[in-house]
């Protein structure tokens, strides 16, 4: 297991730096504001489980049935199972190979970024919005754990001083886009 978290850790990084320079590419007279919603769009819990998904690694998984019933667990674990792949592709075949595995296989083939331009940007301003909207303070708890070598961010996301949803991640921006992400499904906010 420790092993596919650092896997999943190093596709990760590796997927963003992809990503990235793609989007940089691809975008010549775009600003940075422009390039860091498009990459969030790309490089999320969704994307990534769709992306899983098209290629067929959930189905070579051997998941436990109580857990296939759980969509949102199923996502993360689909997602989490891109990222180690990536990161194995870097280590096996280098930087070069996994690039061209990601925009040609994964985002060339399954991906329509105009499409993606019109997506949701972001949960945190999805909720923040919404905030604003209801007249609700929204506020952030945050703390770190240690798991073994490694810090873990635990994020939760309280609608006036009321708990609604905390989430982990070894990034605390990722953790909060995921506590933002569940917390805008218990709310049934759309975005």
């Amino acid at each position: 297991m420790a092993d596919n978290e650092r896997l999943e850790f190093l596709g990760d990084a590796i997927l963003d730096a992809v990503v990235a320079e793609m989007l940089f590419m691809r975008y010549p007279l775009k600003q940075e504001g422009f390039l860091t919603e498009m990459r969030m769009r790309v490089v999320n819990r969704e994307q990534m489980s769709y992306l899983a998904n098209r290629l067929g690694l959930v189905q070579m998984m051997d998941l436990k049935p109580e857990l296939l019933k759980q969509p949102f667990a199923v996502k993360s674990i689909a997602g989490n199972a891109l990222e180690a792949l990536i990161g194995a592709v870097y280590l096996d075949h280098g930087y070069i190979k996994a690039r061209s595995f990601i925009t040609r296989r994964l985002i060339g083939q399954y991906l329509d970024l105009e499409k993606l331009m019109s997506t949701t940007i972001s949960y945190k301003a999805v909720l923040l919005k919404w905030s604003q909207q209801q007249k609700k303070i929204i506020s952030w708890a945050h703390k770190t754990e240690t798991h073994g070598r490694r810090d873990l961010h635990v994020v939760s996301v309280l609608v006036d001083e009321q708990l609604i949803a905390t989430d982990k991640n070894l990034s605390r921006k990722k953790a909060e886009e995921l506590c933002c992400e569940k917390a805008c499904r218990i709310l049934n906010i759309q975005g």
